[in-house]
């Protein structure tokens, strides 16, 4: 059986799942900005990095958002591998097609690996040490990911904030999508929130490095 008679034999579960993983994907985006919004916070009161990491991943409700965020970020991944897989976007079997599809399997192996790091901050977390992201940095190292794992999450976020400050900076989704005359508006809203979504990957991504350093 073929990929487009699995999408044509399930359309709708497909179309659910398309959804689902575009609302944990919202979702990472939305504790990624509440985690970079209170690290902004931390560090502007004269905190050394380790305290100031310690206070955004330390309270309880932070437990519970790197949780949410573990299952949101294997929800969006498990889309990605979908994407990949069955062509639902139907980029094809061209040499175009095939390399946005490897991309889409790229990025749902990245998603993989940050719920992966995601979980052992959590679990770092939860076990009531000091030093949060510290102890998660910690377990990682312990458990065999090591270093590798650590500044390959933390390479990830950095890498994928600067693409979309570069998105938004020239404005490189106008091949996907046309504005009517009437909403030019929009345009500089999406430049201006895909250069907001690039510095929040920026700053955790910061947060990540500095985390393996200070274990380093």
């Amino acid at each position: 059986m073929s990929a487009t008679d699995v999408l044509h034999q399930h359309r709708r579960p497909i179309e659910k799942a398309a959804r689902a993983g575009y609302v944990a994907r919202g979702a990472v985006y939305l504790i990624i900005g509440y985690f970079a919004f209170k690290a902004a916070y931390s560090t502007g009161r004269a905190m050394g990095s380790k305290e100031a990491i310690g206070t955004v991943f330390g309270s309880v409700g932070g437990v519970v958002l790197l949780s949410v965020l573990v299952v949101a970020l294997l929800a969006f991944s498990l889309w990605r591998f979908l994407q990949a897989g069955l062509d639902p976007d139907r980029h094809g079997t061209g040499a175009k097609g095939l390399f946005v599809r490897t991309g889409l399997l790229a990025s749902g192996v990245s998603y993989g690996a940050l719920a992966l790091f995601a979980a052992t901050l959590a679990i770092g977390a939860g076990s009531g040490g000091g030093g949060m992201m510290h102890d998660g940095i910690s377990m990682a190292y312990a458990a065999g990911f090591g270093r590798a794992l650590t500044l390959a999450a933390a390479a990830i976020m950095l890498v994928a904030g600067l693409a979309h400050i570069f998105k938004g900076v020239t404005a490189g989704f106008e091949k996907y999508m046309r504005f009517p005359a009437d909403r030019s508006w929009l345009k500089p809203v999406c430049q201006v929130g895909l250069m907001a979504r690039g510095l929040t990957f920026l700053l955790l991504g910061f947060l990540i490095f500095t985390g393996a350093v200070s274990y380093a």
